[in-house]
């Protein structure tokens, strides 16, 4: 395999995770920050081998799914250099042509760098909590073109992987609740904390096809 086109792995010197731009991100809820990052240590540790055997069973779609939902992931927790080479990576699946093993390399190494990271703080890490049932049915319901614009905002931004969405979802909750339901709004917030981004937005669309 030829690297010579591969771009310079990042500077080690980078910070793994800028927590003041996580924390300024959550609107300066470092309780939730750190909710979020016991999340990815949990839901993530495993994410670059995923992304390696869809490569190997030459399932490039599948391979760029999981690159797309790493990158939203590490937006989420300002792991920029992590995102950086998700990003790297899911440009050369989409393109074709390249070494997508010397980029998921790189990627690997860099997650590797975030997960030692979190596991020297994996003591001060808040365990997951689970999302308080049925808390947006006793929100006044928006009118139905607010949560119509709701529900549209959130799949652009799990479409994108874009790491707003978690703060989105529970924004809207009340429009949304009543948009999907509380056991369907549930289960896609449950989704969209776990970083599961994809998944949520295929509930999303089985819930807008049955309409």
């Amino acid at each position: 395999m030829t690297t010579s086109s591969a771009q310079p792995a990042v500077d080690p010197a980078l910070p793994a995770v800028d927590h003041a731009g996580g924390i300024a991100r959550l609107m300066g809820d470092a309780a939730l920050f750190g909710r979020v990052l016991g999340r990815f240590r949990n839901e993530y540790r495993q994410a670059a081998n995923g992304i390696r055997e869809a490569l190997d069973a030459g399932d490039l779609v599948l391979a760029q799914r999981r690159t797309h939902t790493l990158k939203g992931a590490a937006g989420m927790i300002e792991a920029v250099p992590l995102r950086r080479q998700a990003q790297d990576l899911e440009q050369l699946l989409r393109a074709g042509g390249g070494d997508p093993y010397a980029a998921l390399a790189r990627l690997h190494a860099e997650l590797d760098r975030v997960l030692a990271e979190l596991d020297t703080l994996a003591g001060a890490l808040p365990e997951r909590r689970s999302l308080p049932a049925g808390l947006g049915d006793a929100l006044p319901a928006p009118a139905p073109a607010a949560q119509d614009h709701a529900l549209e905002r959130l799949m652009a931004l799990l479409d994108e992987g874009n790491g707003d969405a978690v703060d989105l979802v529970r924004e809207d909750e009340a429009a949304l609740t009543a948009r999907l339901g509380s056991p369907a709004y549930l289960k896609v917030a449950e989704a969209i904390e776990c970083f599961d981004f994809d998944g949520a937005l295929d509930m999303l669309r089985r819930h807008q096809a049955t309409r």
